[in-house]
């Protein structure tokens, strides 16, 4: 058996990919609408172009379900930021690209295989960092979505730093070349623990992905997911249309919305590691009822900037960011334990597949949020009714949202302290 200190070494080192994977994300929103802009593409081909990732990654999903196994999460995990990294290359490249109709097809091109790329990393790594210590799993979870948090915070200061020196190409070139060699490096060192994780029985894979296909037979699951949507169909609205009303409506600066990103990803990150002892005292599934309010609290105090002129300015948007990425943290960061405990509580999966089923499940409808968030809400929607009036109805949404859950978690007997162990699947109560 491999040193505690050997895996932590190695676990370590895909937290670092996943930050570098939360970069690459980040600086996508701040700087890609600007140059589509200026390449000719209207409000809602930049919204399709941001939702096909959602999109082509929520059928990449289901697609890979059929083969992401207990033998190749490894690789899946590997190969999805690599893809990811070239994507982001690519990306760039495409400030040399003619304007109008060819940077539409290739930047839509880009994002599918950016899609392809969030599948297979979503879809393997909770299931393949945890494998390396199944003990530490209350932990792991967290520190899977703070590492991509931390990211997402380095991402549009480091992007805005490179942006204004060198302009969009080179910034997109250094950061995706970054994470490259993090996916070298990761790969390599992978053969050194690939003799202790891969000797699960093949049925036992073919018996998730069975069990996958059964999630949407159950209410209690369809419920359990709607938060998840709502919150990530509000982070892709404010990736979507964001940077346009904060530099052609506050007359902000490139560097200055940067900043507002970054401020966001801080408070994301800040809640992060705030929630990270939380799951271990048993607080999970209070945690994951309470965000949907905070969405909602966030979003109706956004949509205030449409009656008093006074808001509209960089302070209130920040703190409306703020006060959503504290929503979106407490359901992201509670969502694989949540997920587990109650696949565990109503019999559709088994303590050796569970993590499987919930990493396939959770990256589907993170991708189903996402397409709602950035092609129809950010597209559609947005471009009929406006910024406000989009704001608003996801948080009405969110806010209905909240209500629906509590009743839900209370039913399955989640609004309590409930921790999650590997050798005993109990809560202080006794209860499963």
């Amino acid at each position: 058996m491999r040193s505690n200190i050997s895996k932590g070494l190695y676990i370590t080192l895909g937290a670092i990919l996943l930050t570098s994977e939360g970069m690459n994300y980040s600086i996508i929103a701040p700087f890609f609408p600007i140059e589509a802009r200026h390449k000719g593409t209207s409000d809602v081909m930049i919204g399709v172009i941001m939702g096909s990732f959602s999109f082509s990654s929520w059928i990449f999903a289901i697609f890979l379900s059929k083969f992401v196994s207990n033998r190749l999460k490894f690789y899946f995990f590997n190969s999805g930021c690599m893809i990811g990294a070239v994507s982001l290359v690519c990306l760039g490249a495409l400030e040399f690209s003619s304007p109008g109709f060819p940077f539409y097809i290739m930047s839509l091109m880009c994002r599918i295989v950016n899609g392809l790329s969030s599948a297979m990393m979503w879809s393997s790594a909770y299931p393949a960092l945890c494998s390396i210590n199944e003990d530490w799993t209350d932990v792991l979870a967290p520190v899977i979505e703070l590492s991509i948090g931390l990211g997402a915070i380095i991402g549009p200061p480091v992007g805005s730093f490179i942006y204004s020196i060198s302009g969009y190409a080179v910034t997109f070139y250094v950061i995706g070349s970054f994470e490259i060699f993090l996916s070298i490096i990761f790969y390599f060192s992978t053969f050194l623990f690939i003799d202790e994780t891969m000797d699960e029985k093949e049925n036992d894979d073919k018996r998730s992905m069975t069990a996958l296909y059964n999630l949407g037979k159950s209410y209690e699951i369809i419920l359990l997911s709607i938060p998840i949507i709502i919150n990530v169909s509000m982070i892709a609205l404010i990736d979507t249309v964001l940077a346009h009303y904060l530099v052609n409506i506050l007359s902000m600066t490139t560097d200055t919305n940067g900043l507002v990103f970054a401020i966001q990803a801080t408070s994301f990150a800040i809640a992060n590691i705030c929630n990270l002892p939380l799951p271990r005292l048993g607080y999970s599934g209070i945690l994951y009822a309470i965000g949907p309010f905070f969405i909602a609290t966030g979003g109706f105090a956004f949509c205030f900037q449409a009656y008093f002129e006074t808001l509209q300015c960089f302070t209130f948007v920040c703190l409306c960011l703020i006060v959503i990425s504290l929503g979106s943290s407490a359901i992201i960061m509670n969502s694989y334990l949540v997920f587990d405990k109650v696949l565990l509580r109503i019999d559709l999966a088994t303590t050796d597949n569970v993590k499987l089923i919930s990493a396939s499940w959770l990256n589907i409808l993170f991708n189903s949020g996402g397409i709602f968030g950035a092609a129809f809400f950010g597209g559609v929607y947005y471009h009929k009714f406006g910024l406000f009036a989009t704001f608003f109805t996801i948080s009405l949404l969110a806010a209905l949202t909240f209500v629906m859950i509590v009743f839900l978690l209370h039913s399955l007997s989640l609004l309590r302290k409930v921790y999650f162990r590997k050798e005993s699947e109990v809560s202080c109560n006794g209860n499963i």
